[in-house]
C-alpha cells in the first residue's frame, strides 16, 4: 500500500510539474533600440519659438541600434500571459545631424529589466494548430541604467576623450540653487504591441514594438539650461565646461558661449526609449503528462 502511494504522489507531482512547465516558455529578443528626446528634428536653437522634445517628430530612426534580451513567458491561460525579460542595447543622439548649433551629443548603453502583462486578442497557444497566431498588446513596469557619454576634445590636453557627462554635472548640479546630480538608475512604463506565432509543438516566433515611457529627462544629460561658463569652469574645470556647451566647436562661432539661464533643455518633458525587433520562444513541455 506504501509503495502505490508513494506511486500516486509521485506521478500526481509529474503531472502537476509537466502542467506548469507547460505554461513556461523561455526565449530570446533580437532587434533594435532608438532615443527619443531632447535631441530631435523639432529643434533647433537658432529659432526663438523652437519646440522642444517634440514626440511626434523625434522618430527619425536615424539613431538606430542593436538590442538583444532574453525572456521567460507565463501563460495563465490562451489570453493573459506574463513576460519578464532582460534587455540590452545602446541609445544615441546628437544634434550635428539635424544641422542644430547646440551641437551636444551623448550616447549610453542601456540595461533593462521589465515585467509586463501580454494580452492576446485571439486565444493563443504553442503548439496549436487550432490557436496558432495572435496579435496583442503589453504594458507593464521596468527599471533601467543608464550613464550618458560623450566624445570631446580635452581643452587642456587637446586630446580626443570619452566621458561620462553625469560626472562633470553639465546644468550645474549639486551646486547650491541646482538640483542634486540624477540617478543613473530609473523606472520606465514599457507599454507596446506585437503578434506571436506558433512555428512548431514548441516553437513561437513573434514579432513587437515596445515604448518605454521614463521618469528622467537625463539620458541624453539635456534638461534644463545652461550655466554661466566662468561659473562651469569653476566647479567643473575646463573639461566639464567644455562639455556643457559645445556651440563653440562649430566653424565661424569659435569663442562662443551661450548665455547664463539660456534654454539647455525642456525639463517639463521626459524622455523616451523604443525597442523593436524578433521574438523566439520555446515550450518547456509538450503538455502531453510526460516527465521531461
Amino acid at each position: 500500500m506504501k509503495k502505490i502511494i508513494t506511486l500516486l504522489l509521485l506521478l500526481n507531482i509529474c503531472f502537476t510539474a509537466n502542467a506548469q512547465l507547460n505554461k513556461l516558455e523561455i526565449g530570446l529578443t533580437f532587434g533594435c533600440s532608438n532615443y527619443v528626446g531632447d535631441i530631435n528634428s523639432a529643434f533647433n536653437s537658432n529659432e526663438d519659438n523652437a519646440q522642444w522634445n517634440q514626440f511626434e517628430s523625434s522618430f527619425d530612426f536615424y539613431n538606430v541600434n542593436f538590442m538583444w534580451g532574453a525572456m521567460v513567458r507565463y501563460n495563465f491561460n490562451p489570453r493573459w500571459v506574463l513576460n519578464t525579460s532582460f534587455s540590452m542595447s545602446k541609445l544615441e543622439g546628437q544634434d550635428s545631424y539635424f544641422n542644430n548649433p547646440r551641437n551636444l551629443s551623448f550616447y549610453t548603453d542601456i540595461k533593462e529589466f521589465s515585467s509586463v502583462i501580454e494580452f492576446n486578442f485571439l486565444d493563443y497557444q504553442t503548439g496549436s494548430r487550432k490557436h496558432r497566431i495572435a496579435p496583442y498588446i503589453f504594458v507593464g513596469i521596468a527599471g533601467f541604467h543608464f550613464n550618458p557619454k560623450t566624445d570631446i576634445v580635452n581643452p587642456i590636453s587637446q586630446e580626443l576623450e570619452s566621458i561620462f557627462l553625469r560626472d562633470f554635472n553639465t546644468e550645474g548640479q549639486g551646486m547650491p540653487g541646482y538640483q542634486e546630480a540624477y540617478s543613473r538608475y530609473c523606472l520606465a512604463i514599457p507599454f507596446g504591441l506585437g503578434i506571436k506565432f506558433s512555428a512548431s509543438e514548441y516553437i513561437s516566433i513573434g514579432l513587437q514594438w515596445g515604448f518605454r515611457k521614463t521618469f528622467t529627462d537625463y539620458i541624453d544629460d539635456i534638461s534644463t539650461r545652461y550655466v554661466d561658463h566662468g561659473t562651469m569652469i569653476e566647479w567643473a574645470g575646463e573639461l566639464g565646461a567644455a562639455a556643457a556647451d559645445r556651440t563653440h566647436e562649430l566653424e565661424g562661432m569659435e569663442g562662443r558661449y551661450n548665455e547664463h539661464n539660456l534654454t539647455r533643455g525642456n525639463e517639463k518633458n521626459k524622455d523616451w526609449y523604443n525597442f523593436f525587433g524578433i521574438t523566439i520562444t520555446t515550450k518547456l513541455s509538450n503538455g502531453k503528462g510526460k516527465c521531461l
